[in-house]
């Protein structure tokens, strides 16, 4: 049984030392590509490493390699990684300053001021992440002035834009003023011109009306007038035939 325990032991061992071996020689492999800018075979390299033997050295080297092609979130991500796996304030340090670097080139100056402020906290003597805190600070205003310029513009175009839409409303309003005023206008015309109509229908009954009424005056005073002289003639008979019968 103890020949057993110890012979498991001895093949675990030596799978360690083999999967070490193997780690290893992907990450030196990885170094000559690197070294050679043959970044994205570097970064292959790397990932078998890492996969074998995850730890610092591997998630940082493909992390570099990552934002020597230019995949600067994607090496980010790796920064972070590599940070839970450091053990030494150096490293911690050279992460962070990466970090700082990557979050740079995305213009994420806010987090890349962070990054730099925690390097430089594991190693404050390094010159280059206060020169890159410097630089990135100034990107920052800039990039705040930018920004509050941009606003600025926007809010202009807003206010034009808005006076333009108030000015066309007026417009659209008055136009719809004058249309529904013609239309009234129209409508009372036509209602003055039908009671016009109305009033010299009406006087034109009337006038009939007065004529018709004229007319029938003038025939009695004809037949009044006639009745009398029928009367003078039957009279003035009357008078003669007397005057023979006394003869």
């Amino acid at each position: 049984m103890k020949f057993k325990f110890l012979l498991i032991a001895f093949l675990y061992l030596c799978c360690a030392r083999l999967i070490a071996q193997d780690s290893k020689f992907f990450s030196t492999k990885g170094d000559r590509l690197y070294k050679d800018s043959n970044y994205t075979d570097a970064e292959e390299s790397y990932r078998k490493a890492n996969d074998l033997k995850p730890e610092f050295k591997n998630k940082y080297n493909i992390a570099n390699s990552l934002y020597q092609q230019g995949r600067t979130k994607e090496a980010g991500d790796y920064y972070e990684k590599s940070l839970q796996e450091a053990e030494s304030e150096k490293a911690k340090s050279k992460a962070f300053y990466n970090l700082g670097n990557a979050y740079f080139e995305q213009k994420n100056y806010e987090k890349s001021i962070q990054a730099y402020q925690e390097s430089l906290k594991r190693n404050p003597k390094d010159q280059e992440a206060k020169q890159n805190l410097v630089l990135a600070k100034r990107q920052q205003q800039i990039q705040q002035q930018q920004q509050e310029q941009k606003q600025q513009q926007k809010d202009q175009n807003k206010d034009t834009q808005d006076r333009e839409n108030q000015k066309q409303e007026n417009q659209q309003q008055k136009n719809q003023e004058d249309k529904e005023k013609k239309e009234n206008e129209a409508q009372k015309q036509k209602q003055d011109q039908n009671e016009e109509d109305q009033k010299e229908k009406s006087e034109e009954t009337k006038s009939d009306k007065l004529r018709k009424e004229e007319a029938e005056q003038l025939m009695r005073m004809v037949d009044d007038q006639d009745r009398k002289i029928r009367e003078r003639i039957q009279k003035n008979q009357s008078r003669k035939a007397k005057k023979a019968k006394d003869w």
